[in-house]
């Protein structure tokens, strides 16, 4: 899967939780804290940006720790 459509399903999964405001701001809060945008992103960037999102605290307590270990896992491996 390309990072573009595995960033959608992240976008997705995200908003489902969280609703568009507060997924967009999640993923902004990741993206500016590893210094990588959030368009044509390398395999690894999106591998980084998912661990990102989960590491934030909101998403360990929407998710759980175990959570948001095993999402960030899923999403790691949408993309090879």
């Amino acid at each position: 899967m390309s990072t573009a459509q595995a960033l959608d399903e992240l976008r997705a999964k995200l908003e489902s939780s969280f609703g568009k405001a507060m997924a967009m701001m999640v993923l902004a809060a990741a993206s500016n804290s590893l210094g990588i945008p959030t368009m044509d992103l390398s395999a690894d960037e999106f591998h980084r940006l998912a661990k990102a999102v989960c590491d934030d605290q909101r998403v360990k307590d929407m998710w759980g720790t175990a959570g948001a270990i095993e999402t960030a896992d899923q999403w790691c491996r949408l993309v090879a």
